[in-house]
């Protein structure tokens, strides 16, 4: 998902997706996966990286809870942003495939 996401890949990003895939920030609304393609779509400025930091994975049964950082840095204006998030996202099995739930921003 990160390195999609580092390309602005919304075709790899959709085939990680459920069905029924959500976007939620703390505090914040909800976005189904056509909105989160477009926000990825969208990212301003020039993607250098995107890297996950501290991850952490908890399988139980056909779900899995994945806990992390998400680190971004990206050429804005000619100005260097590296922003670091802190997610949880919530994976399950579909088809016989694991995709992306729920994505929870923590910031």
């Amino acid at each position: 998902m990160a390195a999609a996401i580092g390309r602005r890949d919304v075709t790899a990003i959709r085939a990680l997706l459920a069905r029924d895939f959500v976007q939620r920030a703390i505090g914040g609304g909800a976005e189904r996966a056509e909105e989160f393609l477009s926000a990825v779509a969208r990212i301003p400025g020039e993607i250098l990286s995107v890297e996950l930091e501290h991850l952490e994975v908890e399988v139980s049964g056909d779900g899995a809870l994945v806990t992390g950082v998400q680190r971004s840095r990206v050429r804005l204006e000619g100005n260097i942003v590296d922003d670091r998030q802190p997610f949880v996202d919530w994976m399950v099995k579909e088809d016989g495939e694991w995709r992306f739930r729920a994505a929870i921003s923590l910031r």
